[in-house]
């Protein structure tokens, strides 16, 4: 929010002798230095000890920023109540200035106005009115009612403003001379000028208050102090009224790369600067309104976008070759029908076979992702990798093999047919393995299929092994 103007004694203009009593926060002359991180510990066992000149001690180390913050992490009521132990006016101006708006809000509503209005008396104007506009009516009404009179309509003034436009931004704490006055007058004008929160450009006016030029602190140092203004200033100026919207003040500074825009009323009469901070804090409020309005994305969890899916037909081959290897599996199993008669056991633990296959088989797959093209690795990179993913496989399949063996005696009491299904596994595991391994190690030229369609293509062919082999065991094992 905005603040009031502040002219010199040459400008001729009201007010121009009026000294604002809310000075530099970050002024040289305090003692403050960046919020460690134990400041918050250290602060809230001071006071919970009641040592308070202690806590004043720290208290007056701290920027208001980073005493707004840590004020921001209490509760309401010890916050409120270390609040008003800081030791000055002044300090505690700035600190909530930058104090969250419900700990903010939890102060004006919770005490009095009298006393906490000595402290927003510091403020600016334009951080006064923003601070009493974010207030409901009545109580708005209770503070502005303790305000002395001028500061009552500077108040009154800047609210009037919507403050998504320039003049709900501006301040109208600026540093404005007439053409006439003389570059040495505007200079010793800047030495005596109280704190005024935007004095990188000296603003030119006519003796009406129109704006009619500015000129940078820069050209008031290079240039005789006898020139007049009108001399030295630039006439083109970029300027704004009090309702322009705030995104488009915006994007002039940014555009333009100004540390401040003057704001004019409807007959160029300069009222205000809008200043580059400013903006950017209403860029923030704006991104944090966009962002509540979005849907919410857990932190850290990447957006996903899906592939566009393939079409249908192309799987069509894939899906009659696992076709093909269902038939020529049922073909198997059909031609062994005189040994599954034989023995009805072997029957039972065809799902098993088939099913531990498929698994297993999917197990190395994705073991094996991470794997390079052959022509990519060094050979004995590879043969390394294809001998330990071999045993991996060798272990495996006997631990498999041992236990389905076991169960196939405990259902059983046969150690033949236990002996025909743990070979069976264990076999299967290997030939898995080692069918993953040779595709993964082929050339990229030598695979003309999709990832996709060549493990659905290995899926079958090992279906098809492992109800062969188990048939084939059986029958050196078992017998016709």
């Amino acid at each position: 929010m905005p603040q009031q103007s502040t002219h010199s004694e040459q400008t001729g203009f009201p007010g121009n002798n009026r000294k604002p009593n809310h000075s530099d926060p970050f002024s040289a002359q305090e003692n403050h230095s960046l919020a460690l991180p134990d400041y918050a510990e250290t602060i809230i066992r001071l006071f919970r000890k009641h040592s308070y000149t202690a806590l004043q001690k720290v208290l007056s180390r701290i920027f208001p920023s980073d005493l707004a913050r840590i004020l921001d992490g209490y509760s309401e009521d010890e916050a409120a109540k270390i609040f008003f132990v800081i030791p000055s006016h002044r300090l505690a101006a700035s600190t909530l200035k930058y104090m969250g708006q419900e700990l903010r809000n939890h102060l004006m509503q919770e005490f009095s106005p009298e006393k906490l209005i000595p402290i927003l008396e510091e403020l600016p104007p334009d951080d006064r009115a923003d601070i009493i506009g974010h207030l409901d009516s009545s109580l708005a009404s209770r503070f502005m009612g303790g305000l002395d009179e001028e500061s009552m309509r500077e108040v009154a003034d800047l609210l009037q403003y919507d403050s998504d436009t320039a003049g709900g931004l501006m301040t109208p704490d600026f540093f404005a001379l007439t053409q006439n006055a003389t570059v040495g007058a505007a200079i010793e004008t800047v030495r005596s000028l109280p704190y005024v929160e935007m004095v990188f450009y000296l603003y030119v006016l006519d003796d009406r208050e129109r704006l009619v030029g500015v000129s940078s602190l820069r050209q008031l140092i290079v240039n005789d102090p006898n020139k007049k203004l009108a001399e030295i200033m630039t006439p083109r100026i970029i300027s704004v009224t009090t309702n322009t919207p705030s995104s488009e003040v915006a994007e002039m500074v940014k555009h333009y790369r100004l540390l401040g825009v003057p704001v004019v009323d409807d007959m160029d009469v300069l009222v205000g600067v809008v200043t580059v901070d400013d903006v950017i804090s209403t860029m923030e409020q704006d991104l944090s309104d966009e962002a509540l309005k979005m849907p919410f994305i857990p932190p850290h969890d990447p957006v996903v976008v899906p592939p566009e899916p393939q079409p249908l037909l192309s799987h069509l081959p894939w899906l009659l070759a696992a076709m093909v290897g269902g038939l020529i599996a049922g073909g198997i199993i059909a031609s062994f029908t005189i040994l599954l008669n034989a023995k009805l056991a072997l029957a039972v633990f065809i799902p098993l076979v088939m099913t531990l296959v498929g698994n297993v088989g999917q197990v190395m797959e994705d073991r094996l992702k991470g794997f390079h093209d052959f022509q990519e690795a060094r050979w004995r990179n590879t043969m390394h990798r294809l001998l330990k993913e071999l045993g991996i496989a060798l272990g495996l399949g006997s631990g498999l093999g041992l236990l389905g063996g076991l169960l196939a005696w405990l259902f059983f009491q046969e150690a033949l047919l236990a002996t025909v299904v743990g070979l069976t596994i264990l076999f299967n595991v290997v030939f898995g393995t080692t069918l993953s391994l040779v595709s993964f190690l082929s050339p990229a030229r030598l695979r003309p299929f999709s990832k996709l369609d060549a493990s659905r293509t290995r899926n079958t062919l090992r279906d098809v092994m492992g109800i062969l082999v188990y048939f084939l065991i059986a029958t050196m094992l078992l017998g016709a």
